[in-house]
């Protein structure tokens, strides 16, 4: 088995299957750090000796997102250059021609929910909660959040749930298709093996075939709307940053 520990993020690939455990507990926050580290993860990511990679996080939490406690430490650290840098390595994640699959191990919010609706597939554990709650804090999701969250659960209830700062419950998640499969925690890893290896079972030119099929339906807007976000999420931290607590 192949292993590397970066700063926030431990890498290991086994049978072609590359896993990427966010490692920052116990509420694996995305510092700038951590986009850092998954720079570093890219050619890992397209080797050819990789089929599918997971994300998953370290300990109860999948991510909670942002440190907002380090961004008041250094406020310039987060400006549009940075959000900007962020949102291209998600969206490099969504254009993988091999499948992404976050396996939410549990609290899944803000960037960390903008990282899972970036992964072609969400599996979760029972207790999830999950939600893009940035408005209750005079924010709005910075990392592609909005534009995804309408694909995938559609405009109505993207629109409720972001305006609402809702946090939802995986049956919830589920109910939306925000989720495509809610398991167990026990034996949680097995069921997401599970499925990974059965997406994996077709022949691999087909799944990238399909998976670059797909991503032709995302269109120019889509590209400009989350770039409008990450610009909207710059001016605005700012004038929030003295406000949180």
């Amino acid at each position: 088995m192949k292993t590397a520990v970066l700063t926030h993020i431990e890498a290991s690939q086994e049978q072609r299957i590359l896993v990427l455990c966010l490692n920052n507990p116990p509420n694996n926050y995305l510092p700038s750090q951590f986009f850092v580290d998954l720079t570093a993860c890219r050619d890992w990511m397209l080797s050819e000796e990789v089929d599918a990679i997971i994300f998953t996080g370290k300990g109860r939490t999948f991510s909670k997102g942002a440190d907002i406690q380090e961004i008041q430490k250094s406020p310039g650290a987060v400006n549009l250059e940075s959000v900007l840098y962020a949102n291209e390595m998600f969206s490099f994640i969504q254009k993988l021609q091999k499948p992404v699959i976050a396996a939410i191990n549990g609290t899944c919010l803000g960037g960390g929910l903008e990282l899972a609706l970036a992964c072609h597939f969400r599996l979760c554990i029972e207790k999830a909660i999950l939600g893009l709650p940035e408005v209750t804090i005079g924010l709005v999701p910075g990392l592609g959040g909005i534009q995804r969250l309408i694909q995938v659960i559609g405009p109505a209830k993207a629109l409720e749930m972001i305006l609402m700062g809702a946090m939802i419950s995986a049956p919830q998640a589920l109910s939306l298709n925000l989720v495509n499969r809610v398991f167990p925690k026990d034996g949680f890893w097995e069921h997401v093996l599970l499925f990974v290896r059965t997406l994996l079972s077709g022949r691999k030119e087909a799944v990238q075939q399909v998976l670059r099929l797909f991503q032709l339906s995302q269109s120019e807007d889509d590209a400009r709307n989350i770039r409008e976000a990450a610009i909207s999420f710059s001016q605005l931290m700012p004038q929030q940053l003295n406000r949180i607590t």
